[in-house]
């Protein structure tokens, strides 16, 4: 078994599906554990096809001796979107080859959200059904998720920025603050404050 089988498997026999297969050759040991979790989170299908490309994609990249400085979910978005351009996709397959990832080799281990949902269901027994409805507490988990992680790219991004001509800036701290506004009724809330009071005052307005 090689190093990459190893890191993959977890106290469980490694599964034999795509997602398996290509979590042990990038070397993706914690990939059902994240699944997992976004899927709890309520993280769609289509959401989770995208973490496991980005990790793929990640891991490519960190495999390589190159110094790579680049977003990976623009590099992905260049490779997928439907409505990127031609010419950006193809410079964009030129990049990879120039810093060592074979493009059609990577694009070839990218899963489709229907392989995820396989994968969940036969591999990792989960219910990828969505009958059931979101509780509030879940809500602000994935918000909260969604708001850290916002502000980690936006401070990211200032901090990479120091070295830039003509840029300067002492310590910063990021707040992402989230407001909600009903369209309906005009009201417009902190989106902490909107799901304490359970939403809006529009279906009181309707009595």
């Amino acid at each position: 078994m090689s190093n990459g089988d190893q890191l993959a498997v977890t106290g469980r026999e490694a599964c034999g599906c795509k997602v398996g297969r290509t979590a042990r050759k990038y070397a993706l040991p914690d990939l059902d554990d994240r699944l997992r979790e976004r899927r709890a989170d309520g993280a769609s299908l289509r959401r989770l096809e995208t973490v496991v490309n980005e990790a793929v994609l990640r891991a490519a990249l960190a495999a390589t001796d190159a110094d790579v400085f680049r977003d990976v979910a623009a590099i992905y978005r260049s490779l997928t979107d439907e409505e990127t351009s031609a010419g950006v996709r193809t410079e964009t397959e030129a990049w990879l080859s120039r810093v060592g990832v074979d493009p059609a080799e990577l694009e070839g281990d990218f899963v489709s959200y229907q392989t995820v949902r396989t994968h969940l269901r036969q591999c990792l027994d989960v219910d990828t059904d969505r009958n059931s409805s979101l509780s509030v507490d879940d809500a602000e988990g994935t918000i909260e998720w969604a708001r850290s992680r916002s502000e980690g790219i936006v401070g990211r991004t200032i901090e990479r920025l120091e070295d830039t001509d003509g840029f300067h800036s002492g310590s910063v701290d990021v707040t992402h603050v989230v407001r909600v506004s009903c369209t309906d009724c005009g009201a417009s809330y902190p989106v902490e404050r909107y799901l304490d009071r359970g939403g809006c005052d529009c279906d009181a307005q309707r009595r």
